[in-house]
Formats: structure tokens, sequence, C-alpha cells
């Protein structure tokens, strides 16, 4: 559809960020030049409530007419670049289906990628968005996106530069295109969501008496969370709303009951740990003044198989009796200075 400049005010033009980023993407991750379709939908706000005023001139002006607006949630391209026109600018689907089909009846328009270009339509996609909008026979004018990626020499940096177009007439006009869950503009949009599909029910009563083992391993998960909360409890949050906030206080505190008994946990293994630590220790210390005890032996073994004398004037020191050394003299090993005398 191709509106006159005069009919009405351009249509509101949104899309989401996730949409955008995965146009973006598939921009730049073509070989070259690129076009696809843009899917969405299109809708009328409800027009604002008339002012009541009691001057005829404004009484008698003709009420506000709703606003319309363009979402593009996806997009489709092929690998090769200009899939969606012949050289003359002539639309061809990309398939061999029916361009009125399910699936490209929720087209609202298309997109270009053209590398380090003007912002500026050019003549095969100008003739492209007359014979698209013929094709597709829309209510809303043709939306047309632009992109023109580029990079830095060192593609460090690499940038994405973008322009919305309607087709209002027989030409392109620049419109506004709004980036929906982005930035903090948008902030009220997820206070005022409504899911697509209901919540599931769920099962508020007991479980039967055939499915025990099944309550048994629940209870088990919910006791290792909530000390003292029952899985009936549990249920009984989910199914109604009366003393819903009771029950969760009960929960709350059966939480902080759970922790306390695993800090307390958590303390006496501390405790065993230590323990286990200094007896370790003691046990490494007592292992190493024993080995230096039988290394002390070692050497005086080895003086004593060189046939050597400890002569010393101390009168202090450890004396190790002959009868350790069979056949052997006594010993004097001292603690102070030690003089070593080869016997002939």
């Amino acid at each position: 559809m191709a509106l006159r400049d005069g009919d009405a005010a351009l249509p509101n033009l949104s899309i989401s960020g996730a949409a955008l980023a995965a146009l973006l993407h598939r921009c730049a991750a073509a070989t070259g030049d690129c076009d696809g379709l843009l899917f969405g939908r299109a809708s009328h706000l409800p027009a604002p409530p008339a002012s009541l005023s009691d001057y005829d001139d404004l009484a008698a002006a003709a009420p506000p007419a709703p606003a319309l607006t363009i979402s593009v949630s996806s997009h489709c391209s092929l690998s090769h670049p200009s899939s969606l026109s012949d050289p003359l600018g002539r639309f061809h689907p990309p398939s061999s289906s029916d361009p009125s089909s399910a699936s490209a009846g929720a087209a609202v328009g298309f997109f270009s990628s053209r590398r380090r270009t003007a912002l500026r339509p050019s003549m095969r996609e100008l003739a492209l968005a007359h014979s698209l909008s013929k094709t597709l026979i829309t209510a809303h004018p043709l939306l047309f996106i632009l992109v023109s990626p580029s990079a830095s020499p060192n593609f460090s940096t690499h940038s994405y530069d973008y322009r919305a177009f309607l087709l209002l007439a027989s030409r392109l006009v620049p419109a506004s295109l709004t980036v929906v869950n982005v930035g903090p503009g948008f902030r009220d949009q997820y206070h005022a969501f409504s899911p697509q599909s209901p919540m599931p029910c769920l099962p508020s009563s007991p479980a039967p008496a055939g499915h025990a083992h099944t309550t048994l391993g629940e209870s088990k998960a919910v006791d290792e969370m909530v000390d003292g909360f029952g899985i009936g409890r549990l249920q009984g949050i989910l199914g109604s709303a009366a003393g819903q906030a009771a029950e969760m206080d009960d929960m709350y505190a059966g939480m902080l009951r759970k922790l306390e008994k695993l800090a307390r946990e958590v303390e006496k293994s501390n405790i065993r740990v230590l323990e286990q630590v200094s007896k370790s220790v003691s046990q490494i210390l007592q292992f190493l003044s024993t080995s230096m005890l039988l290394l002390l032996i070692s050497k005086l073994i080895l003086l004593q198989n060189c046939g050597c004398r400890i002569v010393n004037g101390s009168t202090e020191g450890l004396r190790i009796c002959s009868s350790f050394f069979p056949g052997s003299r006594i010993v004097d090993f001292w603690s102070t200075q030690e003089t070593y005398t080869h016997l002939d």
C-alpha cells in the first residue's frame, strides 16, 4: 500500500532489540551486499478520547484517527546477494511458494545491506519497493530498512549505520525507527506485558496414594532446602491465596533453621579438621626427631668403621656405649667442638 503524503500521519515504526541484533549480524556476516524480507505485524492503536469543549469550532473537528503501528520481529534472507529482485528491480519470491501465502503474509517490508555507502535508497531498491508493495498487497505502507556496515582498517571497530524508510506514494520517505527494550525509556513496557498464552494450571491437591514414591522424592527435595516444611504445605501455597503470607513466613523460618544447622555442621567439621591437622603436625615433628637421631647414629657407625676416634675436652655430651657397636671401643660424642684423630 502506498499512501499519499497528506493522507495521514506517519506510522510508528518499532523493532525489538533481538531482531535488530540478528539483522545487523546477518548483514555483517554476508560476503557482500545482501537483502531480505522483514516480518512482523501492523496494528492500529485505539484513538485517544475526544476532548470536550464548549467551543463550536473544536467540537466540530473530526475525532482523531487510530494510530498505525508497524512492529518488526524477524527477517529472512538467502545466502546469495540480491535475492529478492532481478536486475530490473522486479520482485520474485525467494522460494517457489506463493508470496501471498501465510508465511509471506506477515511480511511488512524488506531490508538491504550495502557496505560503506550513503544511507540513500537506490533506483533498484525503489523499483523493488514498488514491485513488492504490489505483490504483497498490504494494508499499510511498505517498510524499508537500509543498512550500511563498515569496519576500521585493522578491523578493531565495526560500525552499523541504518535508516528506515516508508513507501509513501512513489517515494521512499525517511521515518523514525524505535528500538524496543533498549534504554530507560522502555522500562514501562515490562509493567504492561501480557503473555500470548496463559500460565498452565498447576495441580493444588496432594498426589494420589498410587504416587507415594513420587511424593517421597519430592519431600526429600523439599527437606534439603527447608527444615520441617512438607510437600503438602508447599502445594497449599500454590493452591489457595488464603494464608499464603503465614505459610511463606513458616517456610522462610524453616529455611533459616536449615541454614543454621548447616552452619553448625560446618563449624564442627572445621574443628575436626583443625584437630586432624594438629595431630598430623605432631606426628611429622616426631618423625623428624627420630630421623635426626637415626642420622647421627649412622654417622657414628661410619666413623667407627673407618677406624676413627672422637676426642673432646668438654665435660657435657652424650656417651654411647660400645655395646651398641659389637667389637668396638667406647666412643664419646660431644655437642661442642669435635676433634677427629685417625688411627694408624
